[in-house]
């Protein structure tokens, strides 16, 4: 940052592993177009982590510091609000259709510090394939939406869902799923569940970054919980799962794991692997 300051008139602050819409630079021209009259510090073109973020680059010397000074009091990606606050911006500037997202393919095991990858825990257990996740729920604090698609306890946190939001996992190969489950709600007592919703299944992507054109039902959650088999009477090979909110749901929501099986994957890593 301290070294982009004297590039340009602005900084977009991106992350590896990421998916950026078509024309994003356009988009964003638009936006500090249309934003002239306004005084901003930060524009958000996503709502995920540091992903996204728009400055002024006079502005970056101070954040440079700014963050060097407290990165051991909190995580950089809730400095960089509160830095936005002494600026005198009291609210996100939130600037939709979201632009970049992230794509996540494996997860590392926490019994190495080595970047293993990892499919699966047991013989009997999810397979996950590669994905990236995309969502337009809140997101809040370090509980991001890809969490509820790891293999470990981790869980997506958001508040006040609407009717017709969703989370949508969109595989980097279409598969051959068996078996799909998705869990809300606190594991104890299954506070935080998602009242009323449905997974559906997603197929023919298109775009970049990709997104399904048809979605079939595969089933509504009853007590938060959808675990249902998929029958290849179904159709073709699945590209999307999505899970959709079918009426608005006041305070906390934990979308906790979202599980997918594969039939026979390995056979499918080994021919995909002579391709």
């Amino acid at each position: 940052m301290s070294f982009a300051a004297k590039l340009s008139e602005y900084f977009l602050l991106l992350e590896d592993n990421v998916l950026c819409a078509p024309n994003f630079i356009t988009h964003i021209h638009w936006k500090v177009d249309t934003m002239r009259s306004d005084p901003w510090v930060l524009l958000e073109f996503s709502n995920m982590g540091f992903l996204g973020k728009l400055f002024h680059s006079r502005d970056l010397p101070l954040l440079a510091h700014f963050l060097l000074l407290f990165y051991k009091e909190k995580p950089l990606d809730r400095l960089i609000p509160h830095f936005r606050t002494l600026l005198a911006q009291k609210n996100p500037i939130l600037c939709r259709p979201f632009l970049f997202y992230h794509r996540f393919s494996y997860y590392t095991s926490n019994d190495s510090q080595k970047a293993t990858p990892v499919r699966k825990k047991n013989p009997y257990g999810p397979d996950n394939p590669p994905t990236a996740i995309f969502t337009d729920m809140k997101v809040f604090d370090v509980h991001f939406p890809w969490k509820a698609y790891t293999l470990d306890e981790s869980f997506f946190w958001t508040q006040n869902v609407s009717a017709g939001n969703h989370l949508t996992v969109i595989l980097k190969h279409p598969a051959n799923l068996s078996r799909v489950q998705v869990l809300t709600g606190t594991i104890v007592d299954g506070k935080h569940a998602l009242e009323k919703g449905q997974v559906e299944l997603g197929y023919d992507p298109e775009g970049m970054p990709q997104y399904c054109t048809s979605f079939a039902l595969l089933g509504h959650l009853l007590e938060g919980q959808v675990n249902q088999e998929i029958f290849k009477s179904m159709g073709y090979d699945v590209s999307c799962v999505r899970l959709v909110v079918k009426a608005n749901q006041v305070g906390g929501l934990i979308i906790r794991h979202i599980y997918l099986w594969e039939e026979n994957p390995k056979d499918i890593e080994a021919a995909q692997s002579w391709r």
